[in-house]
C-alpha cells in the first residue's frame, strides 16, 4: 500500500510535493497517468514473485527465484523497472547464472529491498542467517554488498514488528545494524546510529539522510531521493521510528521526499504495519489496493510454507494472520 501510494509520485521534485497535505490519505486515480487506481510498482511485483518462489521451494533458492523473476519479464507485466533491474533479468534469461547476473559492485538501486519483508517473513533471526538469505536473493540483480545488508535490515525490522514484544527504537537499530553487518559494516554503522537523527524535525533530518552514503556526483538537491540503496532505507526507517503509530504521517512523510518515494514508502508501510498490524492502515487503502485478494494469497501461500517447514509453531507469522483484514 505504500508503494502503491508513492507509485504516481517517483521521480517528482520534494518543492512539488511539500504543500499537498492530503499524500498519505488515498491512491491517486489515474497513476502516472494510465493505471488503475491503486496499482502498486516493479517494487511489490517482484516481492509477490520471490514469496512464490520461496512457498513454492520452501526454501530460499537463487535458481528458483531467478527463475521467478524472469517470468514477470516474459509476460511483459513488469512496470516500468529501474534500468539496472531489467539489465539483471536480461542476463538470467540469456541464461546466466543466476549468482552471476546481477549488476556490478558499485550499483546501489534501492529495487532489491522489498526482497527483504519476505526474508523477514521466512527466515529465523540468526545475522549470519539473515545476511545469507538476502545475500542469495539480491545476487541476482544486484552483486553490491550494500543491499545484501539493506535487505537484511529490512528482514530483521519486520521480524521485530511481528514478535510484539517491546523494543526501544535504539535496541531496534542495534538489531537491524546486526542483520546489516554480515554485508556491510559502514551501513551497520548508520542505522546504529540513526536513533541519534530522531530528534530532529524532518525539515531537518530528511535531507541530511538523503546524502548518505550517495557520490557527489549522483546528488541533486532538487530531485528529491536519489536511487541508492541507503538513503532510501535510512529515509523509511526515520519515518517509521519517527510516528510508529500513525501510518498516515509517516507515510506522508516519505512521500514528501520525492524522488524514489515509492520504493522507501514501501519499506516503511511494511515495518509500520508489522508492528501495528493492518488495522493500523485507513480502511480506504484496504480495500482500494489493486490486487487486494492476490496480495493476501502470496501472504498466506508464504505462511502454510513456513508452518510446514518447522513442527514449532511460528509464532510472529501466526500473530500476523490474527491480524489480517
Amino acid at each position: 500500500m505504500g508503494d502503491a501510494l508513492g507509485f504516481p509520485l517517483r521521480g517528482m521534485a520534494p518543492a512539488a510535493l511539500q504543500r499537498s497535505a492530503h499524500l498519505a490519505d488515498d491512491f491517486a486515480p489515474r497513476p502516472r497517468g494510465k493505471f488503475a487506481r491503486g496499482q502498486f510498482s516493479d517494487d511489490t511485483q517482484v516481492m509477490l514473485a520471490i514469496a512464490d518462489s520461496v512457498a513454492k521451494e520452501r526454501k530460499i533458492d537463487g535458481r528458483s527465484a531467478a527463475a521467478h523473476l524472469c517470468w514477470l519479464w516474459q509476460e511483459g507485466v513488469i512496470l516500468q523497472p529501474p534500468v539496472q533491474l531489467t539489465a539483471a533479468v536480461e542476463q538470467l534469461q540469456r541464461g546466466t547464472p543466476w549468482m552471476s547476473a546481477g549488476a556490478d559492485v558499485g550499483v546501489k538501486d534501492p529495487s532489491c529491498l522489498s526482497r527483504g519483508v519476505v526474508i523477514g517473513l521466512w527466515g529465523d533471526d540468526s545475522p549470519s542467517r539473515l545476511a545469507h538469505d538476502a545475500a542469495v536473493l539480491t545476487v541476482l540483480t544486484h552483486k553490491d554488498p550494500t543491499c545484501a545488508a539493506a535487505a537484511a535490515a529490512v528482514a530483521r525490522a519486520v521480524q521485530l514488528g511481528l514478535s510484539g514484544e517491546p523494543c526501544t527504537k535504539e535496541l531496534f537499530c542495534e538489531e537491524l545494524a546486526k542483520a546489516a553487518a554480515g554485508c556491510d559494516a559502514e551501513l551497520a554503522d548508520e542505522i546504529y546510529y540513526l536513533p541519534r537523527v530522531l530528534p530532529w524535525a524532518p525539515e531537518r533530518a530528511l535531507p541530511a539522510l538523503r546524502k548518505i552514503g550517495v557520490p557527489a556526483g549522483q546528488l541533486d538537491g532538487q530531485a528529491g531521493l536519489p536511487a541508492h540503496v541507503v538513503p532510501v532505507l535510512l529515509t523509511a526507517l526515520y519515518a517509521a521510528l519517527k510516528a510508529p503509530h500513525d501510518f498516515r504521517e509517516a507515510m506522508a512523510m516519505v512521500l514528501r521526499s520525492g524522488g524514489e518515494a515509492d520504493v522507501a514508502a514501501a519499506v516503511c508501510g511494511a515495518v509500520l504495519a508489522a508492528g501495528s498490524g493492518c488495522e493500523s492502515i485507513p480502511a480506504r487503502l484496504r480495500k482500494h489496493v489493486l490486487y487486494s485478494d492476490a496480495l493476501v494469497e502470496a501472504a498466506d501461500r508464504l505462511f502454510d510454507a513456513r508452518q510446514a517447514r518447522s513442527p514449532v509453531p511460528a509464532t510472529a507469522l501466526a500473530v500476523a494472520r490474527s491480524r489480517a483484514p
